[in-house]
């Protein structure tokens, strides 16, 4: 079997961290910041759970999601927590074409974007962890115990590497906001350089 050839032009930046860390709130952000700014592409993901208020995914139900990953319609799949999860496979002509890609992944897909992409940024969004908890408690979907043993999981996992930066993101999100965008530029200008 051939392994796949990386894409050397865009940067593919996986966007990690805990429930309740504001991924999507700091992905939100830096799509408005960067609206007018060519060669940033924030694809939406695919779930297999309803619509909500709180994320920007498609949604698809169980089946159709299986059959779009047996037709090779995803870069990026797994699952979580009962659901299941893909990043568009359009993203490839995007870093080919020398964007870089933004998506809200979970921890276990850094592994195979690392053996399939490059150049590759993850970004480990932080919050501390009474914020964690006030935000997971505000959608409702848990009770105070799941979310106390949802945190208790989330605190015994680490992400290392080279590639790894974090964000804090318990305050204001202009803060973890700003960061975030400088670190997208930077993705912007090593592309100009390569």
């Amino acid at each position: 079997m051939n392994d796949p050839q990386p894409f050397r032009t865009g940067t593919l930046v996986l966007v990690v961290g805990p429930s309740g860390a504001g991924k999507d709130s700091l992905i939100d952000y830096a799509r408005q910041r960067l609206l007018d700014v060519p060669y940033v592409v924030f694809p939406r993901r695919t779930v297999t759970r309803s619509e909500s208020d709180f994320e920007d995914n498609l949604t698809m139900s169980e089946t159709e999601f299986d059959d779009a990953a047996a037709a090779g319609a995803f870069a990026l799949s797994w699952e979580a927590h009962g659901l299941a999860y893909g990043i568009p496979k359009a993203i490839e002509a995007d870093l080919a074409g020398g964007s870089s890609v933004v998506v809200n992944v979970s921890r276990m897909a850094i592994e195979p974007a690392r053996a399939k992409y490059r150049p590759l940024r993850v970004v480990v969004v932080s919050a501390r962890r009474d914020v964690l908890f006030e935000r997971l408690n505000a959608r409702g979907r848990e009770s105070s115990e799941e979310i106390a043993r949802r945190l208790d999981r989330a605190d015994l996992v680490s992400v290392t590497g080279k590639d790894v930066t974090v964000i804090d993101n318990s305050g204001p999100i202009d803060v973890a906001g700003e960061a975030f965008v400088s670190l997208l530029q930077g993705c912007i200008r090593g592309r100009q350089e390569r």
